[in-house]
């Protein structure tokens, strides 16, 4: 009978008596988020992309183990009590430029990712696109390496030959949500405390195969602000929601966007003021991406 390795990194399936001492190969270590590079707290390599963070190697060989891990106890964060906050009087003098950089939190607070709102242009023209792409459309298969990875998220196929692009693709096309301990994708309603069952959790949609590397984009990005907004504003064409995210501090913006064509834009942004709260939604449209900050005191 065929058994599940719950090791992290491993995701295999293992018969029992066969499992040797050297037979698995995976991260001892936790998995760590922090200024938008993901890595494992066993290795030393990091990555800003979730699909490379995903394929990374494990750094330590072991027999499988057919038992979920413990879940990794989250660290207490003292409760703030509301009586010590200061009442701010009704008429203020404004801070200098001086007090407000003081005062400001500081820039090693996680930042949070950010929930999605997709526009109907943009599904629309990701219908198109689907349509418009003849099966296994993509890179020339001469540029491909043998050995290669499929780039979309919960797929693990690995590129042999041209026959490779013929075999389905089942993968994620959201993307990956941390919130209060529990982990799942924003395509599907699956949760899950432990993180080796999160990767472990099949795809919900079958497409086609990405072997391609993702090239640098430069984007032009504007914002503006209103009585209660700061709106930061990135225009390109046509934004991928399955490999996208932005996270955010209440100083900082961390922005990753694929565009089609395997275009990425990645950018982090410090801001000169400071929001009351992490910034509520994301709002992805065919050529522009609008991401909502509220402001802090007026």
């Amino acid at each position: 009978m065929s058994l599940f390795c719950h090791n992290k990194g491993c995701g295999q399936h293992f018969d029992p008596n066969a499992n040797l001492p050297d037979s698995c190969c995976h991260h001892p270590g936790v998995p760590i988020f922090h200024d938008a590079l993901k890595g494992w707290s066993c290795c030393r390599k990091r990555t800003a992309d979730f699909s490379e963070f995903l394929n990374i190697k494990g750094c330590t060989v072991g027999p499988h183990c057919a038992e979920k891990l413990p879940e990794a106890p989250q660290p207490e964060v003292p409760a703030t009590s509301s009586s010590l906050q200061e009442q701010k009087p009704l008429n203020t003098i404004p801070k200098s430029a001086e007090t407000l950089r003081r005062e400001r939190p500081k820039s090693e607070l996680p930042p949070k990712l950010l929930p999605l709102n997709i526009s109907q242009a943009l599904e629309m023209a990701l219908e198109q696109k689907e349509l418009d792409q003849e099966p296994g459309a993509g890179l020339d298969s001469s540029l491909i390496r043998s050995g290669s990875s499929c780039q979309n998220p919960g797929c693990d196929a690995v590129y042999q030959s041209p026959e490779s692009d013929a075999t389905p693709c089942t993968y994620h096309p959201g993307a990956p949500r941390f919130h209060e301990g529990m982990k799942s994708w924003s395509c599907c309603g699956i949760q899950t405390l432990d993180f080796g069952a999160f990767l472990a959790q099949p795809g919900c949609r079958v497409g086609r195969h990405d072997w391609g590397k993702q090239l640098p984009a430069s984007c032009r990005h504007d914002w503006h602000q209103t009585d209660s907004l700061v709106v930061v504003t990135v225009y390109g064409q046509i934004p991928l929601p399955a490999f996208n995210w932005v996270k955010a501090s209440q100083t900082e913006l961390h922005v990753h966007i694929v565009f089609d064509g395997n275009r990425v834009f990645q950018a982090q942004m410090k801001l000169w003021g400071e929001t009351s709260n992490y910034p509520e939604f994301l709002e992805r449209m065919k050529n522009l991406l609008i991401i909502p900050k509220r402001n802090s005191t007026h």
